[in-house]
């Protein structure tokens, strides 16, 4: 699998790191994992065709992780160069097809490109031709889900957004690669957000090969975060860059 971070921010407007994003390609699948603002774009500057996209996983719809959804799906409406061929798979917990018919009722129907198909995540696992999903609850918003795909004998977890909680845990035993939101440093602790002192303890209960700290709020860029961490645990830790690319 090779992850590329698309986005590595917060709601917060940044030079340098845009709203979550992340795609992770298989041996015959480009998946991302949220779409926030800066996605669609920086698919272009990786030279990646948006009509290759074949699926993408919600972690919860608040707006910094699903607005670009408007001009991914506008754009594969009107495509430029490749006519989709294939449909686009969106996944979310219930509540998202909701969320779609509120999108098409205040486009008038412009975003709903022919071949998209919006699926609620009823079972916690999923397999397909060469990747398979399990999901768990996050701690953030009754819609939150945690992620993890497996691939060619590799395994990542995206934590989307969430708190300290079991589930995260869990489902992060020996992966290759977790992917965790560091919202706040500990004295700036927010309901619903990680803090690194809470990644420690993730992190020595659930034993990652490495770790990429990401959903960064300007804070964690005012200080070392890999730093205050990575004495900490047996995991590497690196601190994720818009356009930043892992392969496993």
């Amino acid at each position: 699998m090779k992850l590329t971070i698309l986005g590595s921010g917060t709601c917060i407007p940044s030079k340098t790191r845009g709203s979550s994003g992340y795609l992770i390609e298989t041996t015959s699948n480009k998946i991302l994992f949220d779409c926030g603002n800066g996605t669609t774009w920086k698919l272009a500057k990786l030279e990646i065709d948006y009509t290759d996209i074949d699926h993408i996983f919600i972690s919860h719809l608040h707006p910094d992780h699903t607005s670009d959804l408007i001009p991914f799906l506008f754009a594969n409406k009107y495509p430029y160069k490749n006519k989709r061929e294939k449909d686009i798979k969106v996944w979310g917990a219930p509540g998202i097809k909701k969320f779609f018919e509120s999108l098409y009722s205040a486009y008038n129907g412009c975003i709903q490109p022919d071949k998209l198909k919006v699926y609620e995540l009823d079972k916690t696992d999923l397999k397909f031709n060469d990747f398979s999903i399990t999901t768990a609850n996050g701690l953030h918003t009754e819609q939150s889900l945690i992620y993890k795909i497996e691939s060619n004998g590799k395994s990542v977890v995206y934590s989307g957004d969430t708190d300290y909680c079991q589930e995260i845990i869990d489902i992060s035993k020996n992966v290759e690669l977790l992917i965790i939101e560091c919202s706040f440093t500990d004295d700036k602790k927010m309901k619903g957000h990680l803090t690194p002192s809470e990644i420690i303890k993730i992190a020595k209960l659930s034993n990652p090969k490495k770790i990429i700290l990401t959903h960064l709020y300007p804070v964690c860029d005012e200080i070392d975060i890999v730093g205050l961490i990575k004495p900490h645990i047996k995991s590497e830790v690196i601190k994720a860059e818009d356009l930043m690319e892992i392969i496993m």
